[in-house]
């Protein structure tokens, strides 16, 4: 959260002197104070707080990332990467909340705008399983669930979980 205050006062603080430079010294000494105010402000909506979030969901810290996601008010405009961390990171929140409807639409997007990692693609590919076989889909789950293990992921937890949702799978449902 401090990230974005000391963002905020930079930029102010930039407009501010470059406003003081340009009405005590001319444009000429103003420019470069203008220039960094702007470049911080575009900087925020092409990366926007999903670097925060993203880091407090690791951390299990779901309700500090969940605030610092609702700060972005424009996903449209982050850079492709992370407009798929910002998609990962809802449908993450969301898949803990319950929404498994929510949680399927962003986590698809995520898996659409290119996740970085096989830990992360492996991770959104296992939850939209999880979706799909809580939704009575084992078509769709084992879709997803083939998916998850084709990525080269060595989290010995999303190994354990791609083996119990198999397990799961190739029970019968009641």
């Amino acid at each position: 959260m401090i990230y974005i205050r000391i963002r905020y006062l930079l930029i102010l603080l930039f407009m501010v002197i470059g406003v003081s430079l340009h009405l005590h010294l001319g444009i000429g000494s103003a420019w470069y104070c203008y220039a960094a105010s702007v470049l911080l402000y575009v900087t925020y909506y092409l990366f926007g707080t999903v670097g925060p979030a993203f880091s407090k969901l690791r951390q299990g810290k779901l309700a500090e990332a969940e605030r610092l996601i609702k700060m972005i008010r424009r996903p449209e405009y982050l850079l492709k990467r992370h407009r798929a961390y910002y998609h990962f990171t809802k449908g993450m929140i969301a898949m803990q909340k319950k929404e498994l409807r929510l949680g399927e639409v962003h986590l698809k997007a995520a898996l659409d705008q290119g996740l970085r990692n096989a830990t992360d693609k492996a991770l959104a590919s296992l939850n939209l399983a999880h979706i799909h076989f809580v939704q009575h889909n084992k078509a769709e789950a084992r879709r997803f669930l083939d998916r998850a293990k084709t990525f080269d992921s060595n989290d010995l937890l999303i190994r354990e979980k791609i083996s119990e949702l198999e397990r799961a799978l190739a029970a019968p449902m009641n």
